[in-house]
């Protein structure tokens, strides 16, 4: 399944001449997110589906190759998808209810989400994991709430307004306090993945500040509780490339 989709992806994506990057920044994920999908080594989240199918210009049963595949009760791609994408507790979930639906449909047509990523890691060094959003009708319907491996970070409801036409405000209200959110509780955030993304992404521009000390030297879980640490300190992690110089200078004899 991972081979045929990341070559789905890779053959429609250059199909329409676009690189790598130019895809993960429309998508609001990195170059090698994309790179790992398209080698067979990963599948995008399944919120990202959505995204990709609109960015592609192709339907999610062409990505998904159902098309071509019959659904039996042991071939159900699609409940296979859900049923993996539900084993283990994410990093960054947006619950919302059911009168809040209608606003994040329209909300994820707009390139908001990709702009607060873009700022929390301009202004902070913040990498904001994939975001699962998913509806919840065991919540109040104008009510949403935020959560990290399954623990509450934030709980709040929406005033609606009958007449509203702008439905994607409720959106970015929603977004702006769940960045505010990631921000404060970045600590508890952070994992190794994000950390090693973090990394390969300083590799990428500055790769003699990496090769051969991550993760040769300095491994991913280590670098991720490095961070933490800083982080539950009040200290920013933005400036990557001293606190791997001073990683470095600690490792010396």
């Amino acid at each position: 399944m991972k081979e045929n989709l990341g070559k789905t992806i890779c053959q429609y994506r250059q199909n329409l001449k676009m690189t790598q990057e130019d895809f993960a920044y429309r998508l609001g994920v990195t170059p090698q997110a994309v790179s790992r999908w398209e080698r067979g080594n990963g599948l995008p989240d399944l919120s990202l589906i959505k995204g990709i199918c609109s960015i592609l210009h192709v339907s999610a049963d062409t990505l998904l190759g159902i098309d071509s595949n019959p659904v039996t009760e042991n071939n159900n791609l699609q409940m296979e998808w859900e049923i993996r994408h539900n084993l283990f507790a994410e990093p960054v979930v947006l619950e919302f209810g059911e009168a809040l639906i209608p606003c994040v449909s329209e909300g994820v047509k707009t390139d908001y989400l990709n702009q607060k990523r873009n700022a929390l890691a301009k202004e902070y060094g913040i990498l904001m994991p994939v975001v699962r959003l998913r509806d919840n009708l065991a919540l109040d319907k104008s009510s949403y709430r935020l959560l990290s491996y399954d623990q509450v970070l934030l709980e709040d409801r929406m005033e609606l307004c009958a007449d509203e036409s702008d439905l994607t405000r409720y959106y970015r209200e929603m977004l702006d306090c769940m960045a505010e959110e990631c921000r404060k509780n970045y600590s508890r955030i952070l994992n190794k993945q994000l950390a090693k993304t973090m990394a390969e992404s300083l590799e990428e521009r500055y790769p003699g500040t990496v090769n051969g000390l991550v993760p040769e030297k300095i491994s991913y879980l280590k670098l991720a509780d490095h961070l933490r640490c800083m982080l539950i300190q009040g200290k920013s992690i933005r400036d990557l490339i001293h606190i791997l110089e001073e990683m470095e200078r600690e490792l010396l004899p």
